[in-house]
């Protein structure tokens, strides 16, 4: 009876230890897998830009964008009382949101032609840095290379032509 308990410890000892082996044998292969993220980062081909250092405020092209929507937001105004001195109030309301949506898709035109500048600028810079993707820095935790001071090199010297 004694050398049966003695088999059963046995057995389980030997259990656990074969079980214990495979745990780290599966966890020194998934971290062989993983590779040193370290060493990772720099030979990617994930380019990040943090686009409020790319593109500043004082950016030649927005601030031409921004003259622009301010005039034609002046001379709108300056349209609509010329034009609403003897309307009724609807009559004034409806123009108003005529007027409204005219100068809100002259801003989404201009936005748009500084947007095409900016990804236009980027994808130069990731095809000389031989990038496959180019994420905003703010979603981007860890990792990629940054790209940033190239693309306001060349947002520059695009708006200086």
């Amino acid at each position: 009876m004694m050398s049966e308990l003695g088999n059963k410890k046995n057995v389980k000892v030997f259990s656990a230890v074969i079980a214990l082996v495979f745990v780290l044998s599966i966890a020194g292969l998934a971290l062989m897998q993983m590779g040193n993220p370290v060493e990772a980062a720099p030979s990617s081909n994930v380019g990040v830009v943090d686009m409020s250092k790319a593109v500043p405020p004082d950016n030649k092209d927005i601030q031409a964008a921004q003259q622009q929507m301010q005039q034609l937001s002046a001379a709108m105004q300056k349209q609509f009382e010329q034009q609403s001195a003897n309307m009724t109030d609807a009559q004034k309301q409806e123009l108003f949101q005529k007027m409204q949506g005219e100068l809100a898709q002259k801003n989404q035109e201009l936005v748009k032609n500084v947007q095409g500048k900016v990804e236009s600028a980027i994808g130069d810079v990731a095809k000389t840095k031989g990038l496959s993707v180019v994420l905003d820095k703010r979603a981007v935790l860890y990792g990629g290379t940054d790209i940033t001071d190239q693309v306001a090199k060349k947002l520059s010297s695009q708006s200086a032509q």
